[in-house]
């Protein structure tokens, strides 16, 4: 070997280039014009061909026909040489003398392909016979007769070299889809962002990274509030652009440690390694929510979104918490923030596990309810103050829950609206109040301008097909539109959209519309002009501040609403009138109707016209 330690070359692919004969056991190098350094490193052009031939005229002569062809060879004299530039090169076709030195031709291209199975070998040989064919079944790709054609010697290595390039092409598929799939499987397609399997494994680590450390570790879980509306008001096309921005906002917003993936659906998890406090994931929190407060534009039309969180935080160094405890607990706080206060967080805490509980128990019974008929309707008069005739009622759900006893909705409907029971609890109640008005016309108790109200849900009246539902039902029933009312809440009117478009349906077919609660929540004076409702209901706070007389501000308040709403050609209920002062002023304030204790507590159907039980303070029953 040359000082230099570098093996020498052996014979290349140019005829002016002299012949080089290597030392016993020393492994071949590639002429100047098949290879090159990069880095110190050999750089290999694609296509390289290996002649073995322990005859060097012969050898040389093979490689100088390839090269004169446009095909990069090199050459080795013995078995041992051709395993060692093996190690060396990345052969595309080797071509061996049945006859060498130290192993056989057939015995070499086994060593061969046992390294490289896809590697082609070629067989030169100076006879053929059976058992040498039988012996190189499954070594050799083909053989050629010694003396060698160079036509056809070069048209089988051009063929040995296509059909490698098309093994190396179709494992470069196979890997490239291998790759794919992996990026699949550990990624959401829609935001890039990692998702469920990836944020597991991710958040395994930072958990044994927090117990080896030290440190805080934080879990956010992040939910969109409304994101179901946008879904249905514009499309699913319009939400999963609205997802892609949350991922780009929340990719954005990370710290370089942070893992940001996509629960599922409209969630979110953001995985906070090495925190100093709890207080510095609230405040992570907060902007977070901030920035996904701000408005999207989408298809031109300008979208708000805000997001509850559920935060949890370890204590420095625990090493108690699993992944998935954490999830669950992140998950339960930010349900916890949804019921308090939407685009908000909130930080979990041990007691909110009997909460989350009693939740997942309301629901399963709420379930079982619907179908063992648990169920119930109350009804309560809505009277005409001028004249205390009996104008209406208002259908009141409750639920006979086994092991409770009446449980009222305000203890049950929530978890109703979150999960996908408000739609058939909805109908339900539609069905039953129509079920039982059409019991009381049989009977002869209504009277001609008496109308039943259910209240509606804004689950349901962002159905786009509800107008149609409810139409439906009328039909189903025999009930002329005109004595069904529904009474919708301003929740219901956030996102106006499809909503507007149900209300306006419902009131050309003759359906009359009351705006519940009015001035319990951010009362939207625009929405009474540009709604097509027909009366509003005055809180009844405000009802009972008329207790203090008319100077009293509730008073003041409550003037104004009837006589907005008069101005609008609309019908002013006053509900929760518990005394006949409440009433008296109501009246003296020119309110078309009431409702509450003082003219009769809710009582169920069969009950409703019972003379003193449904009656009272002068109330006017029609009876048969």
């Amino acid at each position: 070997m040359p000082p230099d330690g570098r093996d020498e070359a052996p014979s290349g692919a140019r005829p002016d280039r002299a012949r080089v004969t290597n030392h016993a056991g020393a492994a071949p190098s590639v002429p100047s014009t098949a290879a090159g350094e990069v880095n110190g490193a050999l750089r290999v052009p694609a296509g390289l061909v290996l002649v073995v031939d322990d005859d060097a005229a012969v050898r040389d002569s093979l490689v100088e026909v390839l090269g004169t062809s446009g095909i990069h060879a090199i050459g080795a004299r013995s078995a041992t040489e051709a395993l060692k530039a093996q190690d060396v090169y990345a052969l595309a076709v080797a071509v061996v003398d049945n006859r060498l030195p130290d192993l056989g031709g057939i015995e070499l291209a086994r060593r061969l392909k046992e390294r490289a199975p896809d590697l082609p070998v070629l067989l030169l040989t100076g006879y053929a016979t059976l058992d040498s064919a039988v012996e190189a079944v499954g070594q050799l790709d083909a053989y050629l007769l010694k003396p060698v054609n160079p036509a056809q010697f070069v048209q089988m290595v051009r063929n040995a070299l296509a059909r490698h390039a098309l093994v190396l092409e179709h494992r470069y598929a196979v890997e490239r889809l291998r790759r794919l799939n992996m990026l699949q499987a550990l990624y959401d397609p829609l935001t890039r962002l990692p998702n469920r399997a990836l944020l597991d494994d991710r958040l395994a680590q930072a958990v044994a990274s927090s117990h080896r450390d030290g440190s805080a570790l934080g879990v956010l879980f992040i939910d969109l509030d409304g994101f179901k509306l946008v879904n249905d008001m514009f499309g699913h096309h319009v939400g999963d652009q609205m997802l892609r921005h949350v991922g780009d906002r929340l990719r954005r917003l990370r710290r370089a440690t942070d893992t940001v993936a996509r629960f599922g659906g409209d969630e979110f998890v953001v995985v906070c390694p090495s925190l100093s406090s709890a207080e510095a994931a609230c405040v992570i929190a907060q902007q977070l929510i901030d920035r996904l407060a701000d408005p999207m534009v989408i298809e031109g039309i300008e979208h708000r979104v805000s997001a509850s969180v559920g935060i949890v935080v370890t204590d420095p160094g625990a090493g108690r918490e699993t992944p998935e405890a954490l999830l669950r607990n992140a998950d339960i706080a930010m349900y916890r923030s949804k019921e308090h206060q939407r685009g908000g967080w909130v930080l979990f805490d041990e007691q909110m596990h009997a909460r989350v509980a009693e939740r997942f128990e309301i629901e399963r019974g709420l379930r079982a309810a619907i179908m063992r008929d648990e169920l119930q309707l109350l009804y309560q008069p809505l009277v005409r103050l001028a004249t205390g005739r009996l104008e209406g009622v208002e259908a009141l759900l409750r639920w006979q829950r086994p092991g409770h006893g009446t449980l009222l909705p305000g203890t049950f409907l929530g978890v109703a609206e979150e999960s996908d029971l408000m739609v058939p609890i909805g109908t339900w109640v539609l069905e039953r109040a129509l079920e039982d008005l059409v019991a009381w016309e049989r009977a002869g108790h209504t009277l001609e301008d008496f109308r039943v109200w259910v209240n509606t849900s804004p689950r349901q009246l962002a159905d786009p097909r509800f107008a149609a539902a409810v139409a439906g039902q009328l039909e189903h029933a025999g009930v002329a539109p005109q004595r069904i009312g529904l009474e919708i809440v301003e929740a219901a009117l956030l996102n106006q959209g499809v909503t507007v478009a149900v209300l306006d349906e419902l009131r050309d077919a003759g359906v009359a519309l009351n705006l519940d609660d009015f001035g319990a929540g951010h009362s939207n004076l625009a929405w009474l002009q540009e709604l097509p409702i027909t009366g509003l209901k005055i809180d009844q706070r405000f009802v009972a501040g008329l207790e203090a007389g008319p100077e009293h501000r509730e008073a003041a308040i409550a003037r104004g609403m009837v006589e907005l709403g008069h101005s609008l050609n609309l019908t002013v209920v006053g509900e929760g009138v518990e005394s006949e002062v409440q009433a008296a002023a109501l009246r003296a304030l020119g309110c078309d109707l009431a409702q509450g204790y003082h003219f009769g507590h809710p009582v169920t159907a069969a009950a409703l016209w019972a003379t003193g039980v449904a009656g009272g303070a002068g109330v006017s029953w029609s009876g048969p």
